[in-house]
């Protein structure tokens, strides 16, 4: 069960797209079925063939979502911040987990038994569509990824993969920012690259000023300025 501190977390959650139908009744059995969870940054949060069916809702930190290649190369899906979910596939299809989940940064996360997410799944239409779209927004992201990677030059994949990263800056209005970059051998794997290359077009993204470092992350100063680098 959360405890008592975790509540502002745990409000935060059930007020996100994937949660927020849920009514007062079903709140609860969130809140009393929920499970709290810490990871230190580089562990695994989830294990590819595992047999559990939990599903997990990130309250705080950073985890991607990679597989290994048969050299064990390290190859990243996707980034996952707070109010993310995952682990959901094996919950629905009863299936072994299908990827590795691993902690970037220090991860507080929930997670939920796959016979209680269900049931509040299959108790809710507005969820279970909440969901649905998840998982069309999953599979339309990697078929533009895969896309990139036929049609479009390294440093255009780069620019594309961090407008899709970036969030408003609301300090600065106007800006956007990526509070938490990927290591250049993740975002390498990403975008179908090396982090060689990798490294070279950040050098010149800097020198243009068109991405600045900030804190963890970048500063996006114009986004215009970005998308014309991706589509030029």
């Amino acid at each position: 069960m959360i405890t008592t501190d975790m509540n502002s977390g745990l409000n935060y959650l059930l007020n996100t797209p994937l949660l927020s139908s849920l009514n007062e009744c079903e709140r609860e059995t969130f809140k009393k079925k929920s499970h709290l969870k810490e990871f230190d940054a580089g562990h695994s949060i989830v294990e590819q063939g595992d047999f559990n069916t939990q599903v997990f809702f990130i309250l705080k930190g950073t985890a991607h979502v990679l597989n290994y290649s048969e050299s064990g190369r390290a190859i990243t899906y996707a980034a996952l911040t707070d109010g993310d979910m995952f682990g959901e596939m094996a919950a629905i299809d009863g299936l072994p987990r299908s990827a590795w989940v691993c902690s970037i940064t220090n991860c507080k996360v929930i997670y939920l038994p796959g016979t209680d997410f269900i049931e509040l799944v299959t108790g809710n239409p507005n969820m279970a569509l909440a969901v649905l779209k998840k998982l069309s927004f999953n599979l339309r992201l990697s078929d533009e990824r895969l896309t990139d990677i036929s049609l479009l030059g390294a440093e255009q994949r780069v620019c594309i993969e961090l407008i899709r990263m970036a969030q408003p800056d609301l300090a600065n209005p106007g800006s956007h920012v990526i509070l938490e970059m990927p290591t250049q051998v993740n975002l390498a794997s990403m975008v179908g690259s090396s982090r060689e290359t990798i490294s070279r077009i950040f050098g010149r993204l800097k020198n243009d000023a068109i991405i600045t470092r900030f804190g963890r992350g970048y500063r996006i100063p114009s986004r215009e300025r970005l998308k014309q680098r991706a589509f030029t």
